[in-house]
């Protein structure tokens, strides 16, 4: 029988709340979620947070979702990048104003997303 991978994915949330000295259950009051086992879960890695949870944890600690969630914002990030890509393919020879500023957008986004991914790897 083959063992399960371990699937946690890299969150500093436990980090700023330590620092902070907040208790699971006091941040799951602070962000609305029904309770210190849900907090558990996103420390763990096992359950990405929802949007507002993500948004909330911004709120009280001022760090982006990007940053306090990076292994679930870079899933997030290849997904669409995959979905562009196809999108521009598809689009490759259009002609419309339309699909050139849909190319040019994804086109602002890739660069992004590299000059990103580059700056984290240089930290």
């Amino acid at each position: 029988m083959e063992k399960k991978k371990n699937t946690a994915v890299l969150c500093y949330l436990r980090t700023h709340r330590r620092n902070w000295g907040l208790t699971q259950k006091e941040l799951a009051k602070l962000v609305g979620t029904a309770s210190s086992v849900q907090i558990s879960r996103y420390e763990n890695g096992k359950r990405a947070p929802k949007i507002e949870v993500a948004l909330a944890c911004q709120v009280i600690f001022g760090v982006p979702p990007s940053i306090m969630f990076p292994d679930a914002h870079a899933l997030v990030e290849e997904e669409v990048m995959r979905n562009m890509y196809r999108m521009d393919q598809a689009l490759s020879n259009t002609t419309s104003l339309a699909g050139i500023r849909k190319r040019e957008l994804f086109n602002f986004a890739l660069k992004r997303a590299l000059s990103t991914s580059r700056s984290q790897k240089e930290v």
